[in-house]
Parts: C-alpha cells; structure tokens; sequence
C-alpha cells in the first residue's frame, strides 16, 4: 500500500490509522520512521532489523551479524538473510516505512523490492512518501498487489473540512467556507493551519481574502502568522525545541532550561502545534516535517549564534545518553569541528562493525582536514572511501600508523576490534591493487589465531588470501586456505561469503585447466544461490565474471559483452583487480571476434589506465599484448610495422621487474608470445620456433595447460609454413586433444585465420569421431564465418557477371530490363540466373535473391 502526495495531506496520519485497524485484527505491526541520514543501506536494515526484532524477538539476528563489519556486504546479502527469517514467521505483519522518498540508494531500493517480491503471503508493506519511490510499481500493479492512494484520495472533501473546522471549534458561513477550500483544496495542513489562525481573526470571512491562490505560498502565509500569533515566551520555547529531530522531556527541559519538560511537551501535543507522539507511553516526540523546517529556518536567520549552541547542547544530550548518531548529527550543525571528530573518533569503530562506513565518511568530510589527521578511526574512514585514488604505498603508510598506534606489534595475543578491522581493509585493498603477497600474509597472520576473533572477519580474509593464491598460481596453499575458511564459515549464517568461498574454488579449478569440473562446480553454485540474490546485486560481480571467463573459454558467446559490462560497471566489496582485469581482457576479445574492434581497442585502454593507475604492470603488458595481436590481424600492408612500433613503446624489464621472483614472470610471457606473433606476421618461422622453445621453458609441469596449448598451437603454424605438415598435424591433434577433454575453445578463435585455415585442412583428414565432433564444432562457432562463407562463394562460384545480374534482380528489375541495362540478350540473361540457381543450390529468382542476401553478395 502507497501513499504518495506532497507534505501536509496526512500520510502518516492515514497510515497510523490503517496500522491501528490492522493490529485490531491481530496482525504484528512494525513501524519505521525515515529521516535524512536513513539512506544508507546498513543503517536501514539495522534500524529495520531493530524494529522487526521488537516484534518477534531474534528476527533478523543473522543479517545483523553480517551488517557487523568493516567489509560492507552487499545489502542483498544481509535482504536474502532477513527474508529467511521472514518466511519462518506464521503471524501476518504489516511493514509500515514513512517518509520513504528519502530512500534514493539504488542498493536499498532493490533489496526492498526483493522483499516485496519474495516476503511471504502473509507479510505487507505500508509506505508513505512525498514522491513515487523508485520500486517496481508497474509490474505490481500489472499482479494486482499494489494499492496507491494519492493527493486525490488523501485531499479532504468540502464536507470533511467543515466537520473538521467545527471539531476545532471553527465556524464559517458557505461563503467563507467554500474560499478557504478554494485557497487550500482540501490540503490537511493547510486546513489545520487555517482553523489555528481563523480563531484568532474578529473577521474570518475577510481575512480569508487575504489568502493567495497558491497553495505553498498559502502554506508558508499560515505557518508564519500561526507562529506569530504565539505568546513570545511560547515562540522561544518552539524555537529552541525545533532544532531536534525527536524530543523527550528531559532533552526539552536542557534545551529551554526549563524543569518541567515533558508537561510543555505534552501541552504543545493538545494545542495542535504539529507535535506527534512517537510511542504510545509519549516519551518521545517529533514536529511534523513542515513546521520543524520553519522553525529551524527561522532560527537560523534571527539568531546563528543560539542556533549552533542548541545543536551543541543537543550533542551532548545525546551523547550522554549513548545515541551516537544523533549525538554527531547535532554536532555537525552545531558547527564544531573538534566536537565532530571525537564524536566520530569515539564511536566510529562501532559504526564500522555495524558497516556504516559510508555514513562515517559522509559526516567526516565536514571535518577538516588538519583537524581529521589527529584521530585514528577517521583516518581509517579515508583509506577506505579513498582506496581507489590512493597509490598503494600511500594507503598502507597510513594503515601502518594507525596499527602501529594501536599497538600491533606489541600484541601478541588475540588481535583487538579496531586491529582486526585494519587488518580486513588492508587485505581488501591489498586485493583491489594486486598486492598478492600482503594478501597472503595477512591471512597467514589469521591463520595462527584462527578462531579467536569474529568468525566473519577471519572467513572474509582467508578467502582474501585464498583468491591471491589463486592468482599466484599456487594451487595447494589456495585449497588449505579455503578448508580452514570453509570450518570457520560453518560459524556463520548467510550465504554471501559461502558464495565467495565457492566462487573461488571454481576460480581455482580454471587455474588447474579443469574448466569442465570449474563449469559443474558453478552450476551447483547457482543451484545453490539462485533465488537468494538478486540478479543486478553487488554481490554476483564476482560469480559473473567467473561464468563468463568459462562460458568464454568454452565457446559460449552469445550475451557475454552485456553480462561483462554490467559487472564491469559494478563494484563488489572485494573487488581484486585481478578478475575486473581479466574481465576486461575477455570483453576486448569478445569485441573483436563479433566485428567491434574500435571497441575492442577502447576496452583495452581503459585495461591499461586501470593497471597504469594501480601500478599492476602484468595487466599493462596483457592490454599492449592484445593490442598488438588485434593490429597483426588487420589486413593492412603496414600492420607489422605498427605491431613493432607498438612493441617498442613499452619499457619491458623494467615492467617485469616487479615479478622477478615469480616462476613464470607475467611480463616476459607477454613480451614472447608478442614477439613470437611478430615473426609469424613477418614470415620468419624459423625464428619464431626458436622462441617458441624459449618461452616453453618458463611453464611448469601441472599449471599452466593453457598457456602451453598456446605455444603448440604456435609452433603448428610455424611447422606448417615451413613445410613439415606431419610434425604441423601431429601438434594440432595433440591441442584438440587436450581442448576437448575440457571443451576449450576460444584458445583456438584467438590465434585468428591462420589457425582456422589448419583446423580446416585437418578436418578433411581427421577420422577420429570424437575429435571430428569437436574439430567441427569449434568451426562452426568460428566468428565471422558467415562472411567467409560468402568470399568463399564468391572466389569459387559466382563470377562477376553472375553476381552483377543478381544485385540488378534484387533491386526489382525484370530479365530484359536486366538485358539492355547491362547490354546482354534476354536468353544470355537467362542462362546466367540458370547458373546462379545452380550455385547458390535455389530453384527460383525469389529464393536466389535471398540466399545472395544472406550471403552478402549483394553488398558493393
């Protein structure tokens, strides 16, 4: 149910009234009020998580334990959580959100979809707003589960005002009556506005006329006067009272200076002076949205100065009373940066175990500069908001200080709150600027102290250090890694880091050449998570840049630029450069196979200011790699000349330096497969085998089945240019072996049309059913070989003539037309179509034409 329409038509008085009713008839009402800070997603669903738990105690228990770290999981994860609960739950409950405009994080508002969408039969969302709130609206109105009320439905009808005024003790003649729904339209606040300032005018009827037409200028007329026909001491109190967002007796009794608090709260409740109880004992309060922007508005202009000490004051209230949140809010307006920061400072490591780490950056930007440097916890908010733009010796400086102020290398025991959340941003970041030996470290330093701190913590970095082993290439430390993650994460509910867990060892079985068993392990991962996640959540980056790799390997091409582009454009929490690179170097590849190479070219930039940006030179030198393949393939006369040019560019041991100490150095690789390419292009096979040899070396025995299919297939090509066609053969059929007992293909697609030409020679050759079943298969995918097809139906069928006569046909020209306008006789033009029929295997002028149209012979 939706109530939408301006402020002032009594959207929240209509919802307490339809929540009333509801809980009358026994079901569970949960009310949660929205306010200006409420659009982040871990602060929603924890106040969420609170006000359902108050309901039925322990709901939400597991997504609140998620929501508790510095890691910020995506809100799917934790929705997924809580809707589990939500389906154990057997008594009907009704959701109540006011104020949901304020609600804009694309993040929450998709997870509040998926709980319209899967919360059970018996659950029902009630939400107010000022605008329509971007959800699916349509399709639940095209289901029939969607019931709106609007400014219409809401407005109060002629005779409902005049009842409404006599209520208040209000009474006006027809005349006077109908202006004032003239100047209001049956607006609430308005109307209510009027009845306060009507009592206080001798004419009624006459100062109606001084009444625009405009409703909003009407509105701010009403506030104005009805404040101003106030007593002055009743003025100041609303004044100082106005600037918090909820009240109690004792915060009004330190905000007017006044003893008796709650009895000025309660008279201003009976005067009708916008104040509206919060809970049924009336501890606490709030001015309705309106009036309390007219009343901070107007302080702040008459007097700054007693604006920012209430705020003050206000700050310290809460403080006092443990309300963080509130406590900073107040000191951000009361304009005191000192203040500010140590609120932040004191109360920060708690809003980052509870994943409010973007609310603590937003609040710590009001902090300046000089000021933010003196406290720890707002110094760890900047590395984290600012990982992107750091350099990675400048974010691990600053993680390093705050460590070594807090006492990490003195302490030898377990590790405390705020060391364990240091230690989790720096193996993330670490993760996102390919800095795989820290990663490893600082999982080996969990490792020793596994089960002493909380187990998500320790999952979320094992798994950090697991995907670098991974990526490292060392197969056996990566699988002790995810055991001991996978005995800590039986400690967890959820499935956010159990997918991650599983999401890399499908990564590791790629990494072994398995991409059959890497493909089964991720069908049993969608079996699995499918339902739980949300198609577009931050929290299926990862999975679907690992099922595109496969499906990429694999041949399967088709909706692989989509899937990689929208994962590219997202960002997860644990977001290693590693797979975005690797997502990257496969979306440039998929460009160039369908026919994009512009866009393959701009992919592969922006592959390169990514690595340049982070310093991670392996990814520089794949992109420059790529690039140059992509130019050798052109048909240019001058592409070896550019390719070699392109290849001079590059500082290349400078860039390998970093990786000296790695088996199979990622720069050097790059640097022989290019230059191997290189020498192929200019005819210079002899050459490229002894390369070929060179390079061979590096590999090592049990890892990198891929890279060695390459080489081979490489040295086929060199074989067969130099005339020695059974060692050529021989090497192919060892690939096709190797590639189809785990279907790869794309290995083959991406050497271009010199390996497409050898596959074609040994598929006239090959016997082996098995074999020939895959050989045909991987040439059926081959890209772009419906255009071959038509050049091959060119070179060997059509002639000129033949293909000159049918372009004239399909433009709708009749044979003797055809006749004079390429000066043949009719029976010549005849004899041609007989033989273009012939050709093109057709029976008639219709079906000719169609089948040169697919072909694309009539293209000039």
């Amino acid at each position: 149910m939706l109530f939408c329409a301006p402020a002032g038509f009594g959207k929240t008085t209509a919802l307490v009234d339809f929540a009333a009713r509801r809980q009358e008839q026994g079901v569970q009402v949960v009310w949660l009020s929205l306010g200006c800070d409420d659009d982040d997603p871990s602060r929603f669903l924890q106040q969420l998580i609170d006000a359902l738990g108050q309901a039925v105690p322990g709901l939400g228990q597991d997504a609140l334990g998620y929501l508790c770290n510095p890691m910020g999981v995506p809100v799917a994860a934790a929705m997924e959580l809580l809707l589990s609960d939500l389906a154990r739950v057997q008594t009907p409950m009704l959701l109540v959100l006011d104020d949901l405009h304020l609600i804009q994080d694309t993040d929450l508002l998709a997870a509040l979809n998926r709980m319209v969408k899967l919360a059970p039969a018996s659950f029902m969302l009630a939400a107010g707003s000022r605008s329509l709130p971007a959800l699916n609206l349509a399709t639940l109105r095209a289901k029939g589960l969607l019931l709106e009320l609007g400014a219409d439905e809401l407005r109060l009808s002629p005779e409902e005002m005049s009842q409404y005024l006599e209520h208040a003790g209000v009474h006006l003649d027809c005349a006077a009556l109908k202006s004032l729904y003239a100047h209001t339209e049956g607006w609430m606040i308005g109307v209510h506005l009027a009845s306060l300032w009507l009592r206080n005018q001798p004419q009624p009827v006459a100062s109606l006329l001084e009444l625009g037409s405009n409703q909003h200028a009407v509105g701010d007329y009403l506030l104005h006067t009805v404040f101003e026909q106030l007593p002055a001491e009743r003025q100041e109190q609303l004044l100082a009272l106005g600037v918090a967002r909820q009240l109690s007796g004792d915060l009004a009794n330190t905000l007017t200076g006044r003893q008796d608090g709650q009895q000025l709260l309660e008279e201003l409740e009976a005067m009708q002076l916008f104040l509206l109880p919060l809970d049924r004992e009336r501890q606490w309060y709030r001015f309705h949205n309106l009036f309390a922007e007219f009343l901070r508005a107007r302080l702040r202009e008459r007097d700054p100065e007693r604006f920012r000490q209430l705020h003050f004051n206000a700050s310290l209230w809460f403080t006092n009373h443990h309300m963080q949140n509130l406590a900073i809010e107040h000191a951000s307006l009361a304009e005191d940066p000192e203040m500010l920061a140590a609120l932040l400072d004191g109360c920060g490591l708690e809003l980052i175990n509870r994943g409010q780490l973007g609310l603590l950056y937003r609040w710590r930007k009001q902090v300046p500069d000089e000021v933010a440097s003196r406290f720890p916890v707002l110094v760890l908010a900047d590395v984290w908001t600012r990982a992107t733009d750091l350099s990675l010796g400048e974010a691990y400086r600053l993680l390093d200080e705050l460590l070594e102020r807090w006492g990490a290398t003195r302490d030898s025991g377990p590790l405390s709150e705020r060391l364990l959340a240091t230690l989790a941003i720096k193996a993330v970041i670490a993760l996102q600027k390919d800095d795989l030996d820290t990663c490893v470290l600082l999982a080996r330093r969990i490792e020793a102290q596994l089960g002493q701190h909380t187990a998500f913590l320790e999952v979320a970095i094992l798994i950090v250090g697991a995907l670098a082993l991974v990526m490292l290439g060392q197969t056996e430390p990566a699988r002790r890694l995810l055991a001991l993650a996978q005995q800590r994460n039986h400690f967890l509910e959820g499935h956010y880091l159990d997918m991650q867990l599983t999401n890399v060892e499908v990564l590791l079985c790629m990494e072994q050449g398995g991409l059959k068993q890497a493909q089964l392990l991720f069908q049993q991962l969608r079996e699995r998570f499918t339902g739980w996640f949300d198609q577009r959540s931050r929290a299926l980056v990862l999975p679907t840049i690992t099922e595109s790799l496969i499906d990429y390997r694999q041949g399967r091409f088709d909706g692989l630029q989509e899937r990689l582009r929208w994962a590219l454009a997202t960002i997860d929490v644990i977001n290693p450069i590693d797979l975005y690179a690797q997502a990257m170097l496969c979306l440039a590849r998929v460009q160039r196979m369908q026919g994009g190479s512009k866009e393959a070219s701009a992919t592969l930039v922006l592959m390169q200011n990514l690595a340049a940006r982070n310093q991670s030179w392996r990814f520089y030198v794949q992109a420059v790699g790529e690039e140059i393949a992509l130019i050798l393939q052109e048909p240019q006369v001058d592409r070896c000349k550019r390719a070699e040019q392109r290849l001079k560019s590059v500082d290349w041991n400078k860039l390998a330096e970093p990786y000296q100490s790695r088996a199979l150095n990622p720069v050097l690789w790059v640097l022989g497969l290019t230059r191997i390419r290189l020498q192929q292009a200019r005819g210079h096979y002899s050459e490229a085998l002894h390369e070929l040899a060179q390079l061979r070396t590096q590999l090592q025995d049990g890892l990198h089945d891929l890279q060695r299919m390459r080489l081979d297939l490489l040295a086929a090509l060199s074989y067969q240019r130099l005339g020695y066609q059974e060692r050529a053969q021989s090497l192919l059929v060892q690939c096709l072996i190797c590639a189809e007992r785990e279907g790869a293909r794309s290995v083959f697609i991406e050497e271009g049309e010199a390996i497409r030409q050898l596959l074609q020679q040994l598929e006239a050759a090959e016997r082996q059913p098995a074999l020939q079943g895959f050989l045909r298969s991987l040439l059926g995918i081959w890209p772009g070989r419906e255009a071959q097809q038509a050049m091959d139906m060119l070179e060997e069928g059509l002639t000129e003539r033949e293909r000159e006569v049918v372009c004239l046909a399909a433009k709708g020209l009749s044979n003797d037309e055809i006749g004079q306008q390429l000066a043949l006789a009719l029976g010549t033009v005849k004899w041609h179509l007989h033989n273009i029929y012939e050709k093109l295997k057709v029976r008639n002028r219709t079906q000719a034409i169609r089948r040169a149209r697919e072909l694309s012979l009539l293209e000039p």
